[in-house]
């Protein structure tokens, strides 16, 4: 898995060209920026162009199926580099003037079976989103004229993640998370002139700085310890051999701080639930394809130095930190999605949840690679940890484009039954700004019975939902159990990892509830309110991404029995392994559903009994309802809606004492982590940044107008002595004459 000492050089003819997997979104932006800075408001530009969403969307195509054509060559080929050439060298020239020491910096592609899953995802998800934003941004009035900056920001974006995951060194990937990390900045904040917009893009952007400023750090301790922050140099067993280990673990948590910037885990959390500001489509495309993977990108990266024999037992600890503030965030968000109402944000927290079962996994994976005697297992953990990578991003990206198309429509609708000129997107009138009448289209209180009305979307989110809950045989399941497993299976090696192990068994559940109470507040039930009568599918080119994706993520299964759990580079026992399909799915079903170790068996199914039935069925109960009389969902949804209102009608109860508890409460305002942060940045760095200013201004300048002050001062009293007169200057200069002689004579 990345670990051999020679990383060979691949030679295809194909490979040369990737880099236009990078370029060719990069190239996009300036074009879209100037095409739409020429023609804005044009008809044609408009109506044929939509505004650069039609030239981004054959760029995205194009590096989709690029990567798909890198990805078939390589798959299952091992790791390989490819080398493009020079970035930048620079010597020391000695006192012969010959050069005594240089340094060169190139640039490549590097390959192996981690590039592969995030490359699939990142160029699949951007070219979906793409063609969901041109039916979400192009059809509201509010983005008129404008458009053109989203899709230029939004192909920046993409270059910036795809650059990150075919980048061959720790280098090159820290320059595209910066670019990346830029563009979210750009795109969270689209809607600038709403204050709260631009609050949740600075909020973003200083957070996952202060995750960066340790990244630096990490990489500048690898970089004294090896010399090169080239994969091919660092990942060699012998340079690790030859590094300490304690100074190695120290540069990995600072890199692994980052990481967590990146992907929003606690502490640096605050920032993606306020993000929702963006357009949905800049949602799902952060929330589910790129920046919040990245960290996770950054963490599996980290496996040839767990994996070399000669780092054996040596960074567990970092291992345990990694699985342990995994573990903590699952619960945590899983628990503050318990009480949200908005839609977005119900998801915004479910996928800080999710990426902290990536996160433990990831550690369980790191722990057994790093434990003698353990590394076959280390296999099996890192693949359910990358597999449940894909299977999230796959089923997060559909959520959130299903929530743009329920927003999307509310806004619609709203306008139809209350005759507005003024509806816009998801954020021209989510937060009020401008509307009389205080309507909150994202808002499952003004929502409900949507599953009759919005049936394509109904059964993408509802798909979707099962996916993340982990429902037996969808999608998140069989990444979902393995993380699990793995988890308690270093917990029985290790007690520590009781702690994260336990987490995300507890967030099995957590998650059936919120899930389950999201979909259930938006389609079953009867319409809340008038809008919610009149809501119904309608905008072109949105429900081509939900029912792609739909079935993607009911294919898990095969994509299971082709082992998509043993993501590595053992030919033997991986991805598109000599086992075929059947044989892969019998392995995969007898590992599951028929263990034959006691202890793994029934922990399959106490995961399956609180995340499948506990979870969902007390979400019921809560929020569970009939439809609309004489209104009818489709036939696959239909006995849900039927199952929940028998629920809520025989098990349901008065929550009204919890919903007014202080926990409650707590948990509402996030638990206050938002409130300590905004005292931090209010309070702390806005007050220091005044006694700065106050500093600059009374002494700094205070110093320099004085200095200016007085040489003004004295220039005019030697002004005076200028009088033009050849006497006057004849007497200066002897005067002079004296004073230096005299000064002469004191010194002799």
């Amino acid at each position: 898995m990345g670990t051999t000492t020679d990383i060979p050089e691949i030679t295809s003819s194909f490979t040369e060209y990737a880099i236009f997997i990078v370029l060719l979104p990069m190239l996009a932006f300036p074009v879209i920026l100037f095409l739409g800075r020429l023609f804005n408001g044009n008809e044609t530009w408009v109506k044929s162009a939509k505004e650069g969403g039609l030239i981004a969307l054959p760029i995205m195509v194009a590096s989709f199926i690029l990567s798909l054509i890198l990805i078939v060559e390589f798959i299952g080929s091992g790791t390989g580099s490819y080398y493009i050439g020079d970035w930048l060298s620079f010597g020391w020239i000695g006192a012969d003037g010959m050069t005594i020491e240089e340094e060169v910096f190139g640039v490549g592609i590097y390959i192996d079976h981690v590039t592969v899953m995030l490359l699939f995802v990142a160029s699949f998800l951007c070219m979906l989103i793409n063609i969901f934003s041109i039916g979400y941004m192009n059809t509201d009035p509010v983005n008129d004229n404008r458009n053109h900056r989203f899709y230029a920001e939004f192909v920046l974006f993409c270059s910036g993640m795809l650059g990150m995951v075919l980048a061959d060194s720790f280098l090159w990937l820290f320059i595209f998370w910066e670019l990346m990390g830029l563009c979210s900045y750009l795109l969270i904040g689209f809607y600038y002139e709403r204050p709260s917009a631009a609050y949740a893009a600075k909020k973003a952007f200083l957070t996952t700085r202060v995750g960066d400023v340790f990244l630096v750090i990490g990489l500048v301790m690898l970089w004294n310890m090896f010399g090169s922050l080239d994969y091919s140099v660092v990942f060699n067993p012998d340079n690790i051999a030859a590094v300490d280990a304690g100074e190695l673990q120290m540069a990995l948590g600072m890199m692994f701080i980052g990481a967590v910037g990146k992907s929003a885990q606690f502490p640096l959390h605050v920032w993606l639930p306020d993000a929702m500001e963006g357009p949905t489509p800049v949602s799902a495309l952060i929330h589910a394809a790129t920046m919040v993977n990245a960290g996770l990108y950054l963490v599996a990266r980290m496996f040839p130095f767990f994996g070399a024999p000669a780092m054996a037992g040596e960074l567990v600890d970092l291992a345990f930190i990694i699985a342990a503030i995994g573990g903590i965030t699952a619960v945590m968000a899983a628990a503050i999605a318990f009480v949200q109402d908005d839609l977005k944000k119900v998801l915004a927290y479910s996928t800080m949840s999710q990426l902290a079962y990536i996160f433990t996994g990831l550690g369980a994976a790191l722990w057994l690679a790093n434990t003698p005697g353990m590394e076959k297992y280390a296999i099996v953990a890192f693949g359910a940890a990358l597999f449940h990578l894909f299977n999230h991003a796959m089923a997060k990206g559909m959520l959130f484009m299903a929530s743009g198309s329920v927003i999307h429509e509310m806004h619609h609708a709203h306008h139809d039954v209350h005759h507005h000129d003024d509806h816009g997107d998801d954020h021209g009138d989510d937060h009020n700004d401008d509307h009389h009448d205080d309507f909150d289209a994202q808002s499952m209180s003004n929502m409900g019975g949507l599953a009759s009305k919005m049936p394509i979307t109904a059964t993408a989110m509802l798909v979707g939902s099962a996916s993340i809950m982990g429902l037996p045989l969808i999608g998140g399941f069989w990444s979902k159990e393995g993380i699990i497993a793995n988890a308690w299976r270093v917990a029985l090696e290790d007690p520590r990892f009781f702690l994260p192990a336990f987490c995300v068994l507890l967030g099995a559940a957590m998650t059936g509830f919120y899930m389950s109470r999201m979909w259930l507040k938006t389609f079953a039930g009867k319409p809340k309110t008038e809008v919610a009568e009149h809501v119904h599918e309608q905008t072109p080119w949105i429900p081509i991404p939900l029912v792609t994706l739909t079935f993607v993520t009911l294919s898990s299964v095969i994509l299971a029995g082709m082992m998509f759990t043993h993501w590595s580079s053992d030919s033997g026992y991986a991805f598109f392994s000599e086992k075929g399909l059947i044989d892969g799915l019998i392995y995969e079903f007898e590992h599951v559903f028929l263990n034959s170790d006691a202890f793994y068996f029934v922990l399959t199914y106490v995961a399956i009994f609180i995340g499948a039935i506990v979870g969902p069925g007390l979400a019921m109960a809560l929020y569970g309802g009939a439809l609309k009389d004489g209104e009818k969902a489709k036939g696959w949804m239909q006995p849900i809606i039927n199952l929940s209102a028998r629920v809520n009608e025989k098990r349901g109860f008065d929550n009204s004492a919890w919903a007014d508890s202080s926990l409650s409460v707590a948990l509402k305002e996030r638990l206050y982590f938002d409130k300590w942060y905004d005292t931090a940045m209010l309070k702390l760095v806005a007050g220091f940044a005044v006694l700065s200013a106050t500093f600059d201004r009374k002494v700094i300048d205070g110093t320099i107008k004085t200095i200016e002050r007085s040489s003004q001062k004295i220039s005019l009293s030697v002004r005076k002595l200028t009088t033009g007169s050849a006497r006057d200057y004849i007497m200066m200069a002897a005067l002079g004459v004296l004073v230096i002689y005299a000064m002469l004579e004191v010194m002799i």
